[in-house]
């Protein structure tokens, strides 16, 4: 009888930890590399793969703003705009924040705070946890 007890309480909890190890929403911050000092704006392309949805966009540096447009529920387009520096850049609220590399983004083009045109090409936004 002993065995079946210790048999049947390992199932269960086996079955528990298979429950919590399902998709959690939350946030992932995505840094912004940067050559240059003087960044004013920042356009920018949000994507996740199927399954998983990103469900908001906000500005992760202090004083910047972000413009957003949901294309479908895995696809964003945005502009961060505002003195915007290397580091912390946008906070993504995602379907699955246990799973970061499902979720990627791409630098469109860069302006700097004069509005000259920046090379795109050395930027980069690269996902890490909250």
């Amino acid at each position: 009888m002993t065995r079946l007890m210790r048999g049947i309480g390992f199932v269960v909890l086996l079955f528990g930890a298979a429950c919590d190890s399902g998709p959690e929403a939350g946030e992932l911050v995505f840094a912004l590399s940067t050559p240059n000092a003087d960044d004013g704006a920042v356009q920018f392309t949000l994507t996740a793969v199927a399954p998983n949805t990103i469900d908001g966009v906000a500005a992760a540096c202090a004083g910047c703003q972000v413009f957003v447009e949901t294309v479908r529920e895995a696809e964003v387009r945005g502009v961060l705009v505002g003195e915007i520096m290397a580091g912390a850049a946008l906070r993504v609220t995602v379907s699955d924040r246990k799973s970061p590399d499902m979720y990627a983004a791409s630098v469109v083009a860069v302006a700097s705070r004069t509005f000259a045109l920046q090379n795109a090409g050395a930027y980069s936004l690269t996902v890490g946890d909250r």
